[in-house]
């Protein structure tokens, strides 16, 4: 039984960090970007996705073991945040970038 406990620990922990990685890359991601082209593309405010992806990785880092385990929840929250920042808010962004456009034009020579 203690080799099976240690198994769901470890995958808990793997599943944490990934959890918090995530939140850690919208987060940055969200820096990057203009908050003129939060508005372009209509999905709320610079300062309203970096304050939401703000306190998800502070909720992220706070559910890491040991306290993990008693407040998986949180992580479950602050991972909701994350996924629709990376795929509704930022490939919409991205694409009407200015910085990415010459990327594309690069690559079509």
């Amino acid at each position: 039984m203690e080799i099976i406990a240690g198994f769901q620990q470890m995958i808990f922990l793997a599943l944490s960090v990934a959890a918090f990685g995530l939140q850690l890359w919208a987060f940055i991601d969200c820096l990057r970007y203009k908050d003129e082209n939060y508005r372009a593309v209509d999905k709320q405010s610079k300062k309203f996705w970096v304050i939401l992806l703000g306190v998800g990785l502070a909720l992220a880092l706070i559910a890491l073991p040991p306290m993990g385990m008693r407040i998986i929840f949180l992580n479950l929250i602050a991972l909701v945040a994350g996924i629709v920042y990376l795929t509704d808010v930022r490939p919409k962004i991205k694409a009407i970038d200015p910085r990415n456009r010459k990327q594309t034009r690069k690559n079509w020579r």
